[in-house]
């Protein structure tokens, strides 16, 4: 791992009902970013005992690669427009390899 990497762990609950609907397209977004160059690991994990609560495991090689990530066309209409937005997400991390941190926005917000 080099220090420039950027590592984040992102919770994601869907609307109960809604699971389906969250988890297609939160798969729609995996394809594209494994093809970005900046992209390490994008994983999506979802939790079978729950399935309305999904993980992402996500390593990006540098800010930059993330910024990209998080500006290109596929990303910004999918987490923009998730309809209904999730119940609640969560991201820990972001900031280069060895930093802490979280934001959470959620729980109906």
């Amino acid at each position: 791992m080099e220090d420039d990497d950027v590592i984040l762990n992102v919770h994601i609950e869907a609307v109960p009902g809604h699971e389906e609907s969250l988890a297609d397209q939160l798969l729609a977004l995996v394809a594209p970013t494994r093809k970005e160059t900046g992209c390490l690991v994008y994983e999506l994990h979802r939790d079978w005992q729950n399935p309305g609560k999904f993980m992402f495991y996500e390593r990006f090689a540098s800010q930059a690669a993330l910024d990209e990530h998080l500006a290109s066309p596929y990303f910004d209409s999918e987490a923009g427009v998730a309809d209904p937005e999730p119940a609640h997400l969560e991201v820990h991390g972001g900031g280069c390899a060895g930093t802490h941190g979280w934001w959470i926005r959620g729980d109906g917000e």
